[in-house]
């Protein structure tokens, strides 16, 4: 549920901004940055600019709960994220496009290693590729792209964190009255900190997505597959070859009162020797209780590995999602039971302010846990492997939303997160305490 501002025409995916009221409307007075969309080139080519600068500042008390390398200086850091971003679209007529973005993100103020290329990506093209539209309704898509698809809980742009993920591959998209079908092959990028310096990863994603919109406009309906193949990911403590495939669907709703979300996906396949069974169900429910307040409910069961001595791998993988439990704690619902209850106030126009709860427990006390990027958060080789404890954490957290206009937006976030027995007793379990404040303007 965001708010949609009047005569929104720049997108979440920038590749998909939408600045088609210039041709219609000849007259129309530009603004500053109206002036850059359409710049007209050989014959009937023109070309598009824009762009975005957004600043970040965080704090942290006991970041990772307290877990860090030894090499890091403190485990309670202030920083500022930096981000720069921008693009050329140029349309070769009217079946051809070549769409490009550089990326600028860095990191002030830390002195801790940066481990994480999340947070840093000094110079990166960060897409390149060639579009060409043979129908209105159907097009293929060739390079450097992102991707991103229903509530990002398994392919997500990476928006939260400092730099956001691309993908080297080839898309096919269709879309019609009340459907659309995205099919792709990619390798994700495997970004780092310098200039110029980012590489295809030698992991495999690939995948269709179906959608579908009923009569009524407000209900919908997803199906999708997905196919992985790494040997990057690590279970049981070790690395291996995994080749896991994704069936999932989603119903959802978008009216006025009361909303649902429920979302069920199974995996199978093969990780070494084991054979992978999986799934995962997640659920959000909301009413409009009182004008522009919302109370909802909402959490997800996604069961763990049963046993370590079967010839089974249940441990669900969820990809390339987006952070569940925001910036907070870097925590994946991999082998969790959570319930969140919440509350929101949405003006749909200028503000989005959620206050919300979510206790999370192990599901399986034969797995350990995960971060959001499906590195092992714990257990860790070392330290105690074998607790029987269920209690994870219970997360506490504010997020308010302000949208100036289409172009300047400011947040600011506040969080706490008790650390369970199970955080405790394989690690030092400290209690996180997060504040952080964001403003970003867009072109």
């Amino acid at each position: 549920m965001c708010p949609s501002l009047v005569a929104q025409q720049i997108a979440r995916m920038r590749s998909d901004d939408n600045f088609n009221y210039l041709k219609l409307d000849t007259n129309h007075r530009r603004t500053w940055d109206e002036s850059l969309k359409f710049l007209p080139l050989i014959g009937k080519s023109t070309i598009s600019f824009g762009g975005e600068w957004r600043e970040q500042y965080q704090s942290y008390e006991h970041v990772n709960f307290g877990d860090v390398p030894e090499s890091f200086v403190t485990n309670s850091p202030h920083q500022i994220m930096h981000r720069v971003m921008l693009h050329a679209n140029w349309e070769l007529g009217s079946h051809f496009r070549i769409f490009t973005q550089l990326n600028n993100t860095l990191r002030f103020l830390n002195d801790n290693p940066i481990n994480s290329t999340l947070d840093q990506n000094a110079l990166s093209l960060h897409q390149a590729f060639l579009e060409w539209h043979p129908r209105p309704s159907w097009s293929i898509r060739w390079g450097k792209q992102e991707y991103t698809w229903g509530l990002e809980r398994l392919v997500a742009l990476k928006e939260g964190p400092n730099t956001r993920q691309p993908y080297y591959g080839a898309t096919f998209k269709w879309q019609a009255k009340n459907q659309k079908i995205d099919a792709f092959i990619a390798n994700p990028m495997k970004q780092n900190t310098g200039v110029f310096d980012d590489v295809r990863s030698s992991e495999v994603l690939a995948g269709s997505v179906w959608g579908h919109t009923f009569s009524s406009k407000k209900d919908f309906f997803d199906a999708y597959y997905f196919f992985f193949e790494s040997s990057l990911r690590e279970y049981y403590l070790k690395k291996g070859l995994e080749a896991r495939s994704t069936l999932g669907t989603r119903w959802y709703s978008e009216k006025k009162t009361f909303n649902y979300d429920l979302e069920i996906a199974a995996q199978w396949g093969h990780y070494n020797d084991l054979a992978i069974r999986a799934m995962m169900f997640v659920y959000d429910f909301n009413y409009e209780a009182r004008h522009h307040f919302f109370l909802g409910f909402s959490g997800n069961w996604v069961p763990g590995d049963v046993s370590n001595e079967d010839q089974q791998l249940n441990t669900f993988n969820t990809l390339f999602s987006r952070p569940p439990f925001g910036q907070t704690v870097s925590l994946n619902i991999t082998n969790t039971l959570n319930i969140s209850p919440y509350i929101r106030y949405s003006d749909n126009h200028k503000w989005l302010t959620t206050l919300r709860a979510s206790f999370v427990q192990r599901a399986s006390l034969h797995d350990g846990i995960f971060t959001p990027n499906m590195s092992a958060l714990l257990p860790v080789l070392g330290r105690r492997i074998d607790s029987q404890a269920s209690g994870v954490a219970d997360i506490f957290a504010l997020e308010a939303n302000y949208f100036a206009n289409k172009h300047l937006t400011f947040q600011f976030e506040l969080g706490y997160c008790r650390a369970g027995d199970y955080l405790k007793e394989s690690g030092p379990g400290k209690d996180v305490n997060y504040l952080a404040t964001r403003a970003a303007y867009k072109f």
